[in-house]
């Protein structure tokens, strides 16, 4: 088939592992994202087998979703001429804005449209709300999405759930880890409903580790070197500031090393659709104490691969954090757990042999 990803967002890794994966099971694929830089050039082919056609919507640099939103009719006119000239078999989408933007796009070619579903700020629901009902098939990334789903009025029949993707061929290679305190890490976006004050809060009760909190660069907006002070504020009047530091921008290189180099990986939001930062911890063989929300409670198996506990329950998180931080032996067979897991439920292989089978559905209600 020939698939059409399409994303504001070009760092979104969802996107770029699965063109990787559909290349590899024989497929084309290609990736629309907005070119934010001048030096890209609009169109390459990755050594990785799949096009890259980078749009340019006002101009070329980094750009918040919220200041995307205002080209979305640019975009759909871009893929409406390209897809007259070799429509796609499928158009998948990621991001609220691409999903309005193929949607406009494909009326008159009759594109099926996949949507990979969204959680956007509130302002933007309605839109999502929108995308979801006129989307051939809709794709959950957690069990807890379905239920949300099925209030915004999708009909369950149109929904499929498919995880995110890992690949766990990044996960290879010698671990970092340095002796003394116990190092945990904390990976995502330095936004409103992160969690990490919950996790900085709980680290005045956890004396024997020290904690890093990092955004890798794909997650950066205006508001993330505001956050990054406020939390390294809010460490210091915990009286952990010596133990808690915190990365504003993370390179994907970045966020490799310091998997390596830690013990266990703490994810505290107070939603996650697609648990990807957790996911990789468990490919590096690490445990993840996550909180019990949206796909951490599907990839997360309490008492196997981690621990869950309460969003916000700073007192539950401490102590969990506390036993595993004592208990070297339990973090390793947490660690070799998630791994196995990651292997059988989340590889790239598993994830796009469930992805093309909602594609086939989604010809066939389109026919």
């Amino acid at each position: 088939m020939r698939i059409a990803l399409v994303t504001s967002h070009a760092g979104r890794t969802a996107v770029t592992g699965l063109a990787r994966a559909l290349v590899r099971g024989g497929h084309d694929a290609v990736v629309y994202t907005r070119r934010d830089a001048a030096r890209l050039a609009e169109r390459e082919r990755t050594p990785d087998g799949y096009e890259v056609v980078r749009v340019t919507l006002g101009q070329a640099r980094p750009m918040s979703e919220d200041a995307a939103w205002s080209y979305t009719n640019e975009l759909a006119r871009f893929l409406h001429r390209e897809w007259n000239e070799r429509p796609p078999h499928i158009a998948h989408t990621h991001g609220t804005m691409a999903g309005l933007a193929a949607l406009l796009a494909a009326r008159e070619q009759k594109v099926p449209v996949v949507h990979t579903h969204d959680e956007p700020d509130p302002e933007r629901e309605r839109v999502e709300r929108l995308v979801c009902r006129h989307a051939a098939r809709v794709v959950a990334t957690s069990n807890d999405q379905v239920t949300g789903l099925c209030r915004m009025g999708v009909p369950r029949s149109r929904i499929t759930v498919v995880p995110a993707g890992v690949d766990d061929r990044e996960s290879t290679g010698t671990t970092e880890r340095r002796p003394g305190l116990v190092s945990l890490l904390g990976i995502g976006e330095l936004r409103s409903g992160h969690g990490f004050d919950t996790v900085v809060a709980a680290m005045a009760d956890v004396r024997d580790a020290r904690l890093v909190i990092a955004a890798p660069v794909e997650t950066l907006d205006r508001r993330t070197s505001q956050e990054a002070r406020r939390l390294r504020q809010f460490a210091v009047q915990f009286g952990v500031g010596d133990r808690v530091s915190v990365v504003g921008a993370a390179t994907r290189a970045d966020v490799i090393g310091l998997l390596r180099s830690a013990d266990l990986v703490v994810t505290t939001p107070r939603q996650d659709p697609a648990g990807v930062f957790a996911l990789e911890a468990m490919a590096h063989g690490l445990p993840v104490v996550a909180a019990a929300v949206g796909a951490l409670a599907d990839a997360v198996v309490d008492g196997v691969t981690g621990r869950l506990v309460p969003p916000g329950d700073v007192p539950a998180l401490a102590l969990t954090l506390r036993e595993l931080v004592a208990n070297p032996a339990r973090r390793e067979a947490f660690g070799v757990a998630g791994a196995d897991r990651v292997r059988a439920r989340y590889g790239w292989n598993r994830v796009v042999s469930d992805t093309v089978l909602v594609y086939q559905r989604a010809q066939f209600v389109h026919a």
